[in-house]
């Protein structure tokens, strides 16, 4: 395999030449990353100055050395020392034989356990392994056995419990449930070396070394919601983005994919009762670039949605691997692209929006409208044949009253008629009955914290709402004040902490760097440990208004998304940013080896 050297045409960042692409046959064109090497005036340097073109080219050229090496006897390991998230407690043996602990020709998988969820999970490692080794490891006894059992006794630390252990010629795995099985294999995937993860490299290895000594591993989450959220209203990537994303959760053990599918500039997703929603509502003319206001524009149209079969698919492809899909459709605000897909939604004395090229416009929904609501049942009566998992995101963020709702006749009238004194409060109505109707076909709200009627983000003049919001809705809290989410907590309501400035991952590094990514703290400051259970967990956030590709998109996920993961898996106490750099190293190498595009890594 030669690789092939080429500069693209055009000038890069700041007028320098063009950073070189690098690629071999059969494999995508990829830049040397920020850091690595800046060409400038035909010098190599790093940002710093210093020549490291040598660097550069084993940052890139690695996966194709780890093919060249993979057909080597012997495939050294990782070792648990590089799990993320840390695991909560490992205790070694002695000495481990000669050559270590290892996968080879004679392992198999064993599991006597009947319950169908743990012979689903044994099939599913037997896969996975099989897949990055070579190895068969078909079910019975061999000389090196993976045995899977059901241990009870580990339900004290939480369903997604498992211990594990290993010894020379046993690889043991013990769970509370099928989940525990699951995570205990990609904690024993992230020990094989890199090669297991690297398609395109020969199989043919006999032996794939686990560890240098025998050692046991009792492991278990400290937050059950351990969330990503993907954007695609602004920017469509595709099924394959999406689960090559779902893969990489599943190895960092995280377990819900939160999902933006609607907003003003998109609609992506099937809704067969409404097919104007994809047929006009996930198209646009064109898009803004840069930033809000910028006056630059891609000069190209942007579309794309998902069907419901394409759903199903991708459904099934999380839960496979612990992940429950939790989708967003943004209602009563980001609504222009349904409002332009169906014009009788919109408020009768407001003009009919367009689908924005820029993402500051867009237009919301009619709270005082039967209309409305049929229209909201229909499409929350088929995301939840589409999506199991029991709770939908419905947004509820940044409406804008002064905007649309504010001197509207009917709305005015309908508002002094019901006693409504304020647009928050109108708002808490119109949450309320979105939430009774998904109550009714067995699915809980989820909602941005706006929903809670205040420290509203815009138009918040008129103060607090005076109503009350459902009890039972999960508020995702993003923006304002501790003391709002805390007041949530202490008003009964389960909390997600997702606050904006320490999670949204599409902003670069500069502005959240990986050491801010890794402090965050989802319990808020100053609640009682009494409440502290009442926090589910953490969701970063990847917004894609200035994010129009795959490659951009992984740059900004990726490594930070480990960060969080290991901040809602590690217990508080075990955390460490060096020693999670350090491990970050092999998590890395398992990037580059799956041909993953990433940002800073320090």
């Amino acid at each position: 395999m030669v690789p092939i050297v080429r500069r693209p045409e055009g000038k890069g960042k700041g007028g320098m030449a063009a950073p070189l692409l690098f690629a071999c046959p059969g494999v995508s064109w990829r830049t040397v990353r920020k850091g690595f090497l800046c060409l400038d005036g035909g010098k190599e340097k790093d940002m710093e100055g210093k020549m490291c073109i040598m660097a550069a080219m084993m940052r890139f050229f690695r996966p194709f050395f780890v093919l060249m090496l993979s057909g080597a006897a012997c495939m050294a390991a990782q070792g648990q020392e590089q799990i993320i998230p840390r695991p909560v407690s490992v205790k070694y043996g002695e000495k481990g034989p000669e050559g270590g602990i290892v996968l080879d020709a004679g392992s198999r998988i064993a599991c006597r356990e009947k319950d169908p969820g743990f012979q689903k999970q044994v099939r599913f490692l037997q896969q996975f392994l099989a897949q990055g080794t070579g190895l068969s490891l078909n079910g019975g006894e061999g000389t090196n056995a993976i045995r899977i059992e059901k241990d009870a006794s580990l339900k004290q630390y939480g369903p997604e419990a498992y211990r594990l252990e290993v010894k020379p010629g046993l690889i043991s795995i013990r769970a509370a449930s099928p989940k525990g099985v699951y995570y205990a294999g990609q904690s024993l995937a992230q020990m094989l070396p890199p090669a297991f993860f690297d398609n395109r490299a020969d199989k043919s290895a006999t032996v794939w070394k686990v560890a240098d000594k025998p050692f046991s591993m009792l492991d278990y989450p400290r937050f059950s919601w351990r969330a990503f959220m993907l954007d695609e209203a602004r920017h469509f990537f595709g099924e394959e983005e999406v689960k090559k994303l779902i893969d990489q959760m599943g190895l960092l053990k995280m377990n819900v994919l939160h999902w933006h599918l609607s907003d003003d500039a998109g609609w992506r997703i099937q809704i067969k009762k409404y097919p104007k929603l994809t047929s006009v509502g996930s198209k646009r003319k064109d898009t803004e670039v840069e930033t809000w206001g910028s006056g630059k524009y891609a000069g190209k149209p942007h579309e794309g949605f998902y069907t419901q079969e394409q759903i199903r698919r991708i459904v099934r492809y999380a839960a496979e691997r612990n992940i429950t899909i939790v989708p967003e459709i943004d209602v009563p605000g980001h609504s222009a692209a349904a409002i332009v897909s169906y014009p009788e939604l919109k408020l009768s004395a407001r003009p009919l929006p367009e689908i924005p090229v820029s993402f500051n416009d867009g237009a919301a929904f009619d709270p005082t409208s039967e209309r409305t609501y049929q229209f909201i049942g229909d499409v929350m009566t088929e995301l939840a044949s589409l999506f199991p998992g029991g709770i939908i995101h419905i947004g509820g963020d940044e409406v804008r009253y002064k905007k649309y709702w504010e001197g509207v006749p009917h709305i005015e009238a309908f508002m002094k008629k019901k006693g409504i004194k304020t647009f928050p409060d109108l708002q808490i109505m119109f949450t309320n009955r979105i939430s009774g109707m998904l109550a009714k076909k067995g699915v809980r709200t989820i909602g941005w914290n706006e929903i809670l009627g205040s420290d509203v983000h815009h138009d918040g003049s008129q103060g607090a709402a005076l109503g009350r919001l459902d009890g039972k809705a999960i508020i995702h809290f993003w923006y304002g004040s501790d003391k709002i989410a805390t007041k949530a907590i202490e008003d009964g309501h389960q909390v997600v902490n997702s606050t904006s400035h320490m999670t949204y991952i599409n902003k670069d590094e500069q502005k959240l760097p990986l050491s801010k990514s890794y402090s965050f703290e989802p319990v808020f400051p100053g609640l009682k440990p009494k409440h502290h259970d009442r926090v589910l967990g953490l969701g970063c956030q990847v917004w894609t208004e200035w994010i129009p590709d795959a490659d951009k998109l992984e740059r900004r996920v990726f490594p930070r998304i480990a960060a969080y993961a290991e901040t809602g898996w590690s217990r508080k106490e075990d955390k460490n940013y060096q020693d999670f750099l350090k491990r970050l190293k092999g998590y890395v190498e398992i990037l580059d080896a799956q041909g993953i595009n990433y940002g800073e890594t320090r």
